[in-house]
């Protein structure tokens, strides 16, 4: 495997900063270990995609949204809970109008 097949998941560690959860916090909620974290944030390993698509749901985002900043989920997780709020109700009317 060269350099540009390996994901990076520095989005990873921004993202549970973000939301104020440590490594171990995380670690516990996905049930792996904290230096598995760290393994992942430093992109020294690559997590499974069991374990990637757990992660992804305990920070809120896609498995997308774990690589790539410019992930539309991962913009909306960066917004404000107001905002947030104005979106889904967007999309719940959006949603309805299409029925």
């Amino acid at each position: 495997m060269n350099n540009f097949d390996k994901l990076d998941f520095k989005n990873m560690q921004i993202l549970r900063e973000k939301k104020n959860i440590t490594q171990v916090k995380l670690s516990l909620l996905v049930g792996v270990s904290q230096q598995s974290i760290t393994y992942y944030e430093s992109n020294t390993r690559t997590p499974s995609l069991p374990v990637a698509l757990r992660i992804a749901k305990a920070l809120n985002t896609s498995v997308e949204g774990l690589i790539n900043s410019d992930d539309i989920i991962s913009k909306y997780y960066y917004l404000s809970d107001s905002d947030r709020e104005t979106i889904d109700k967007m999309i719940d009317t959006l949603y309805e109008k299409s029925k």
